[in-house]
């Protein structure tokens, strides 16, 4: 009794008066006397390993639910149709944000506003800028110029610029409806009363670069992206109709606003600011 007083930073008698009180709380005698010490009956010996188990399941959920809040203030969910320049913004996210974890999904424009709004990502980078949604806030990113990538040997060589009249027989490589610079290469497509031969459409914004690389077909590709791109950055030309798409950084109004959620957006407007 002694050393459990100690061990509890009480004194003895206080020690003996819990003890009193919890077994007449539970109608039993939890310890048998011997001489001057006790011990664990049968009935103490039960309660005991009933409540060390309670005690280690309140342990484990306290250490569960801290963990579950360092990954809420350090964990980021983004959804965007424009994986293109994803990996470059999320190095620099790392690079000033090394604690942050980023969880990036690829979705539709109306697959983004849907998670957006039932809480499943904390914002979302979209081509064009999502306006139509009003629970939604946007800040826009970036005007981006679209060009034409194409594959090594092909005649667009020669040129500087092109017009959509005279690549209308080409094969593209596209991206899905609802991804990336579609619905705005399908406004001017429509426009200029072109109906692109699509070879192949993909809802992989990235991999359009390897496609075209591979000879499979031209592309509309981002010019920022594209001047960054180890291969086709003096392989492309410009549009002369001047395609141009917005993209923008969106996030539903009201929601809460953590120091990370905070962070990123500083990193993504700084990002897309620096590629022009």
């Amino acid at each position: 009794m002694t050393r459990a007083a100690d061990e509890l930073y009480m004194s003895q008698s206080h020690l003996s008066h819990v003890i009193s009180e919890m077994e007449e709380e539970l109608g039993v005698k939890l310890f048998d006397r011997e001489g001057r010490g006790i011990k664990l009956n049968p009935c103490g010996r039960e309660f005991y390993r009933d409540v060390t188990t309670l005690m280690n399941q309140y342990d484990d959920a306290c250490k569960r639910v801290r963990a579950s809040y360092m990954r809420q203030i350090t964990q980021l969910t983004i959804v965007t149709n424009v994986s293109t320049y994803i990996p470059s913004l999320i190095k620099e996210t790392h690079d000033m944000l090394p604690s942050m974890s980023v969880q990036q999904y690829s979705a539709t424009r109306r697959k983004m506003i849907r998670m957006l709004l039932a809480g499943e990502a904390d914002y979302a980078i979209c081509c064009p800028i999502l306006t139509e949604a009003p629970d939604l806030e946007s800040s826009l990113l970036r005007v981006e110029q679209g060009v034409i990538i194409y594959p090594e040997g092909h005649w667009l060589v020669q040129q500087k610029m092109v017009s959509f009249d005279e690549v209308k027989k080409e094969r593209f490589i596209n991206v899905g409806v609802g991804y990336g610079t579609r619905d705005v290469q399908d406004i001017y497509f429509r426009k200029f009363g072109v109906s692109p031969n699509i070879a192949i459409e993909t809802t992989d914004t990235a991999s359009i670069y390897d496609y075209v690389e591979k000879g499979l077909g031209i592309a509309i590709a981002p010019k920022a992206m594209t001047e960054r791109h180890p291969v086709f950055k003096n392989r492309y030309v410009d549009i002369a109709e001047g395609t141009a798409a917005t993209i923008g950084l969106t996030w539903r109004k009201g929601s809460y606003i953590s120091e990370t959620m905070k962070a990123f957006l500083e990193v993504s407007t700084n990002f897309f600011a620096k590629l022009a």
